[in-house]
């Protein structure tokens, strides 16, 4: 049998050889499209400005602002996120999609220039081997660069290649989209069945890292492999079935392929948006497999209710919700803690990335309304409590005291408003209230909040490419 790093090694040399025939593919594609009058070339970019004002905590650091603290509790930052690239389609079941992404953070206290190990992900006490995921800065990187072909067979796509990948409320595959630089980018090998509403895809592939100063290459450098399945079918209008499995293993970056694990995931959501005015969303997954010689026994549940109010003015929703995730001790001879798979986290469980779906109980109160066509305005209020507190510790800080689980309310508010085809504006308020909490540098943990006001505009060209003679 192989070594696991022969292994690797292997497996690296085939997908570079499979991406270069997959760049052959394209140049030869742009040479087809020359000869079909169907064939078409969309250039589009996306620019996206974010002002962020941070009062009494970072990325890192909750509350302790002593001289050797890591960054400042008072950002006033400038993030930027641009992608531009093409869409071609050469022939009328081939597309072709390359973008590039420059994510920048001005003003950022964490910053690469300053901190350069802030977002290594590494052993404790080592120094190497190490990967970067660094959630705000990655300089002139490859967004996506994937093959489709769509109705290859009656109802079937197929995608090869980097692309994002995500379903249903994204707590089990999510894009990580509001973070500057994306948290999930996959590459990877898709196959979608669709008819009508309803789907099933199945895909197999490698998430990437986030190293600011170095482009990663599609198959190269994974944080971690996996894949998995994920389903949607409607039932009348009683109610959506999202049946999901999912799948993570380490990656090929270096410390990730040190990692010795299988975590896998089985779950079903229900929902309707819309039942006799009626809301509700319930997600239940089990989480199973190993991870050093444990086996992990893990799960999560959420539950949402609401109302619909259309005969108020703004029409709107009223509702509860909990999200729970079982957790547990180091000592345990199984791994009780419920890991959130490949979701994304801070649409639900408070903007402020306090907290996440993982030895989490929150509880919530939502407010939606919709004033006029195209805007959305949400108030939430959360009861942040930890399940199992022991060998808990967040943002470097954040401890609870002995024998206590609640951690802090957080108070949310959230505007969106699609302006027109091109322009989209958000803006979000967080207030934390901090709970029963450990001293922090030896005084008492204070509240913090957090403002963000967010700009996307993006431009689309598209030009048919008229044959040649």
């Amino acid at each position: 049998m192989l070594p696991y790093r022969v292994k690797i090694r292997k497996h690296m040399t085939i997908t570079k050889i499979i991406y270069i025939l997959f760049l052959l593919a394209i140049i030869n594609s742009v040479k087809l499209s020359a000869q079909i009058d169907s064939s078409k070339i969309e250039f589009d970019v996306k620019i996206r400005e974010r002002f962020e004002l941070w009062n009494g905590m970072n990325a890192k650091n909750y509350g302790d602002d002593s001289p050797n603290a890591i960054g400042s509790l008072n950002d006033k930052m400038l993030l930027q996120r641009v992608i531009a690239g093409i869409n071609l389609r050469p022939i009328p079941w081939l597309n072709i999609s390359f973008h590039l992404q420059d994510s920048r953070a001005f003003g950022w206290s964490l910053r690469n220039a300053k901190y350069p190990d802030a977002f290594k992900v590494r052993a404790k006490n080592t120094k190497e081997p190490y990967y970067i995921m660094n959630p705000n800065e990655e300089f002139f990187e490859i967004h996506d660069l994937y093959l489709s072909l769509r109705e290859a067979l009656k109802n079937l796509t197929f995608t090869f290649g980097r692309q994002k990948i995500a379903y249903g409320d994204n707590r089990i595959f999510g894009p990580g989209d509001w973070g500057n630089t994306g948290r999930w980018t996959w590459d990877a090998f898709k196959i979608s069945y669709k008819n009508k509403s309803n789907f099933i895809d199945v895909f197999a592939g490698g998430t990437k890292i986030h190293d600011p100063e170095k482009i990663s290459i599609p198959f190269t450098k994974t944080e971690f492999w996996g894949g998995g399945l994920y389903a949607h079918y409607d039932w009348d209008k009683i109610s959506s079935f999202e049946p999901f499995y999912a799948i993570k293993k380490p990656g090929s970056a270096p410390y990730a392929n040190t990692f010795n694990l299988t975590r896998q995931w089985i779950g079903l959501r229900l929902f309707n948006n819309d039942f006799h005015h009626f809301v509700y969303d319930f997600t239940m997954v089990k989480e199973f497999g190993k991870e050093n010689g444990k086996s992990i026994d893990a799960f999560g549940i959420v539950g949402k209710l609401g109302y619909q109010f259309y005969f108020i003015p703004a029409n709107p929703i009223f509702a509860i919700r909990e999200s729970y995730a079982s957790g547990g001790k180091n000592s345990d001879s199984k791994i009780k803690t419920f890991d959130f798979a490949f979701g994304s986290k801070d649409q639900y469980y408070g903007w402020m990335n306090i907290t996440s779906w993982s030895n989490l109980d929150d509880r919530e109160i939502l407010i939606h309304f919709f004033p006029i066509k195209n805007m959305r305005i949400e108030t939430n209020f959360h009861w942040f409590y930890i399940p199992v507190p022991d060998d808990v510790t967040l943002l470097g800080t954040m401890k609870l005291q002995e024998g206590k689980h609640f951690l802090g309310n957080e108070f949310n508010l959230y505007f969106n408003y699609q302006v027109s085809k091109q322009l989209q504006i958000i803006s979000i308020f967080g207030y934390f209230i901090p709970g029963d909490l450990r001293p922090i540098n030896n005084h008492n943990a204070k509240s913090s909040f957090w403002f963000s006001f967010q700009v996307l505009y993006q431009l689309t060209a598209v030009k048919k490419i008229k044959p040649k003679e």
